[in-house]
């Protein structure tokens, strides 16, 4: 059977008291005293003086030294009990570590952040994302930009009032603020910052039941009266339902996004380098073939198929992109050597481009009498043939003479 020792001295408060900070006490052989016991645990007075917050003194540090043991003793009492009554809190180790290493793993990538993010975003860069990704800020409510203005029943200057109104525009509101000062009025400036519709009417006394999209009329000076207060209010600007939002309304989520986006660049990129570097010094290796078998015995469930496809398709864009870069360098090899090739060529070339043209023109003239010899002569007549005149016919005397 499991023994439980609970050793809280009133000495072990009194030493820490007398000492103030317990500095005398942190070391030596005050230190490890044993201050309490449970089971083979044991709270010593280092570990007390550990959490011990500064500047405690007196019957502030006894009270102390007393909660911290009590609090400790009966942790280890719990978690004794946890072990002989819970099956299922044994995976809290598991999941202890788990968050462990998470929280290293974020603590890591944010000193990557740290030291290599850009953290100024400008208002160009801002305006160049709100162009390029418009569609993305299409609104699912009414915005407006206005003023409320509260006056009592028995307000006099309403026509001067509601002529202030009507002269309130991006310009700002330097006469109105002036006019709600010299009478003592009470006014809600809505028209810096783009609001809800929604939340514009929340000055009014509205129902929320009720819908007042008639309302939603741009400069046109309104009032809606509630017991003894009337609500003097006007829209200086409307962008409706469906339409983009205005950019000063989504500046700041903008700045997240491109904050998001440069964090999570970094991140990404360390990983990368992280995973090759690894890869090419013989840290890390994995074998497909035993990550695809150990997929395939798992139990069979309904979703098996497109859990071990997805690792499939992992494994195959892994191997296909290692055969990318492979043939990448394959064939800048090739066309470095191919370059050289051509310089040795263009080199030699240039060497022999004097005797190049003499060579040539024997070649050519050996060509063309080659040629004129091969080439068969035209048929030639006699020339007895040629040069014989023509015989002329014998005359009747000259035949009878011979």
């Amino acid at each position: 059977m499991k023994r439980t020792h609970y050793i809280v001295l009133l000495v072990v408060a009194t030493m820490f008291a007398a000492c103030g900070s317990g500095d005398n006490l942190s070391g030596g052989a005050n230190g490890k005293r044993v201050v309490a016991q449970v089971d083979d645990k044991e709270l010593m007075v280092r570990d007390i003086l550990a959490d011990m917050p500064e500047g405690l003194t007196g019957i502030d540090s006894a009270t102390f030294v007393r909660m911290y043991t009590d609090t400790w003793v009966l942790n280890q009492l719990k978690i004794s009990r946890a072990d002989e009554v819970l099956t299922s809190h044994k995976d809290i180790d598991r999941l202890v570590e788990d968050y462990r290493q998470s929280l290293i793993i974020r603590q890591l990538d944010q000193y990557y952040v740290d030291k290599e993010i850009d953290a100024e975003i400008t208002p160009r860069q801002i305006a160049a994302h709100y162009r390029l990704h418009s569609s993305q800020f299409k609104l699912d409510h009414d915005k407006v930009r206005g003023v409320v203005v509260r006056v009592s029943n028995n307000f006099r200057n309403t026509s001067a009032l509601s002529d202030v109104l009507r002269s309130v525009s991006d310009d700002g509101l330097a006469e109105l603020s002036a006019f709600v000062e010299k009478h003592s009025l009470q006014m809600s400036d809505l028209s810096a910052d783009w609001v809800s519709f929604s939340d514009f009417l929340s000055y009014l006394p509205t129902v929320r039941t009720r819908s007042y999209d008639n309302l939603l009329q741009k400069g046109k000076v309104q009032s809606m009266k509630a017991d003894d207060v009337v609500f003097y209010f006007t829209i200086v600007d409307i962008v409706r339902k469906g339409s983009t939002a205005p950019l000063e309304s989504v500046e700041d989520d903008i700045r997240r996004m491109l904050y998001a986006e440069r964090r999570f660049e970094i991140v990404k990129n360390y990983e990368q380098e992280l995973k090759y570097e690894a890869v090419q010094s013989g840290r890390v290796s994995v074998d497909d073939s035993v990550l695809m078998e150990a997929m395939s015995n798992r139990p069979k469930m309904a979703d098996d198929t497109p859990v071990i496809k997805e690792a499939a398709d992992v494994v195959e864009e892994e191997d296909i992109e290692q055969k990318r870069e492979s043939k990448k360098d394959k064939d800048s090899k090739e066309v470095k050597e191919s370059k050289d090739s051509k310089e040795d060529k263009e080199k030699k070339s240039d060497d022999k481009s004097e005797q190049k043209p003499k060579a040539e023109d024997s070649s050519e003239e050996s060509k063309t009498e080659k040629s004129a010899s091969e080439e068969p002569a035209p048929a030639e007549q006699p020339k007895a043939e040629a040069e014989k005149p023509a015989e002329k016919p014998a005359t009747e005397g000259e035949a009878d003479a011979e």
